[in-house]
């Protein structure tokens, strides 16, 4: 929760790619003795580098999961373990994002709605609750857009109820987000990651995803409490502050943390007076009420009364559910096409994103397909999978977005899924949403200044002790898996990312041997 970006963080890798090469039981070749040994026997060369570098000693109780694919002969031109189980971290978005391409398409538009059981009389009054309904659109006053604090989409539903006339509310105000039936959780995620912005709940009304920055200021004086600020929602979420003030110039490092059942953020730690502001990252308890509130902040500042109290309703709760199409529609607001979602959740690795568009792909099962939404969404993407011709068992996915610890994919299943996505109308849409190397999302600051740069575009993957990286390079396709690894700097080894990186870029060769697409 500490954390100042929400997704999880990745350092500058170039300068470790000829290091990891060296380290790997090799001098790394040069342009010249690469470009040869590729271009005479791509599949053969490249075979031959990948194993001389995964005879490391680091990797000697590590578990490697590789396969490369050349997608125009269907010749797989390397093979380590690819048909065995890893885990496959944020790789899993991979599967979420290719389903929702197709089951969904990338034209669907997401409706959060404003609703009531009536329309205002003519005194501007409404008579019952005001609803505020949500269906899992993970933009609304989504981070990544336009900075943290774009224009709040709680002023333009309070504009709608005015411009009909609405003057007060005599019922409650109440944040829904029972369009979702599944648990706030999906079933192996670590309670630590919890309490990190990449670990918050997907919920059915989502805000800023469910996280909020939290600017810490020093005191006016050293022994005094820092001072904190919240946005968006200043004071809407609850915080216990138990942070000084230190003398100027002093050591300073402050920490929030939520203990697990908890609904306060404890802020902990000091700045030193006179230092600048440390900014870090709160997640949300029950983002319905959360989301309720700040519409209740933007009734008001356009002279919109509530009479009624702020409250929330979630599917679990007792009571009937509401039944959207007897109420009447005030005001919504729709999400961008999923097209761009989609192209945002893979290039950032959102695990928020991910998991919606899984629920979202369950809610729209319907009563067909039986269980909770989240089970009904994995009913949907095993139903995929068949269909993109993977065998029952190829990949076992407890959610969409990765963070479970029991997830586990052959490496094979994620080159079978790309070249199934290149043979489709949406194949190249699909390509172009993944990192590109050295440009963009979470490769922005890896592999440049190397084959890969500007042209291997592969998702990314990360948990404690797995990391990922699979995707397409030209006419390859490849799926790498590193599991069971913790890595040792003391001992000069280098980021597993760097070594994930030089694999890459020994794929990225190959690729220029076997033509580009």
């Amino acid at each position: 929760m500490g954390a100042v970006r929400p997704l999880n963080p990745h350092r500058r890798l170039g300068t470790w790619l000829l290091v990891a090469a060296l380290l790997g039981g090799g001098a790394a070749p040069g342009p010249a003795q690469g470009a040869a040994g590729v271009a005479a026997e791509p599949g053969k060369a490249l075979g031959a580098r990948i194993r001389a570098f995964l005879q490391a000693p680091r990797f000697a109780a590590a578990r490697w999961g590789i396969q490369v694919l050349d997608l125009d002969t269907g010749r797989v031109l390397f093979d380590q373990d690819a048909g065995k189980y890893f885990l496959p971290a944020s790789d899993t978005k991979l599967f979420t994002a290719a389903m929702a391409l197709q089951e969904l398409g990338p034209d669907l538009r997401i409706r959060t709605s404003l609703y009531a059981s009536a329309r205002p009389g003519g005194d501007g009054a409404l008579a019952g609750d005001l609803v505020l309904y949500g269906r899992g659109d993970p933009s609304l006053m989504a981070p990544w857009r336009g900075g943290p604090y774009r224009p709040d989409p709680m002023e333009r539903l309070a504009e709608q109820l005015q411009a009909q006339g609405v003057r007060s509310i005599r019922g409650d105000l109440v944040g829904d987000d029972s369009c979702f039936t599944a648990p706030p959780y999906g079933p192996g995620a670590d309670w630590a990651d919890l309490r990190f912005p990449y670990g918050a709940e997907p919920t059915a009304l989502a805000v800023h995803h469910n996280w909020v920055d939290l600017w810490v200021y020093p005191g006016p004086a050293p022994g005094t409490p820092c001072f904190l600020f919240a946005q968006p929602g200043h004071g809407l979420v609850a915080l216990r502050n138990d942070t000084r003030t230190a003398a100027p110039g002093a050591g300073q490092g402050v920490r929030a943390d939520r203990a697990p059942g908890e609904a306060a953020v404890r802020v902990t730690g000091s700045l030193a007076a006179g230092a600048g502001p440390v900014r870090l990252a709160v997640t949300i308890r029950d983002s319905a009420l959360f989301a309720a509130r700040l519409l209740e902040r933007a009734l008001a500042r356009h002279g919109i009364r509530l009479e009624g109290r702020v409250r929330s309703r979630h599917a679990q709760d007792r009571g009937t559910p509401l039944r959207p199409d007897q109420m009447v529609e005030l005001g919504h607001l729709e999400s961008p096409p999923l097209g761009t979602i989609l192209k945002d959740m893979l290039k950032d690795s959102d695990n928020l994103s991910a998991q919606l568009v899984l629920l979202q792909a369950g809610a729209r099962a319907g009563a067909a397909v039986a269980g909770d939404t989240a089970r009904r969404g994995l009913a949907v993407l095993d139903a995929w999978m068949a269909r993109a011709g993977l065998r029952p068992g190829d990949a076992v996915l407890e959610e969409g977005a990765g963070l479970s610890r029991r997830n586990l994919v052959q490496p094979r299943a994620i080159v079978q899924l790309l070249a199934y996505m290149d043979r489709q109308p949406a194949g190249a849409a699909f390509r172009a949403a993944l990192p590109l190397a050295g440009v963009d999302g979470t490769l922005r600051e890896r592999l440049g200044g190397t084959a890969a740069a500007g042209i291997l575009n592969a998702k990314t993957g990360t948990l404690r002790d797995t990391y990922a990286l699979s995707g397409y390079s030209g006419r390859l396709a490849f799926a790498l898996l590193l599991n069971n690894y913790p890595p040792d700097p003391a001992a000069g080894a280098p980021p597993p990312q760097a070594d994930l990186d030089a694999l890459a870029a020994m794929v990225a060769e190959a690729s220029g041997a076997v033509g580009e697409p």
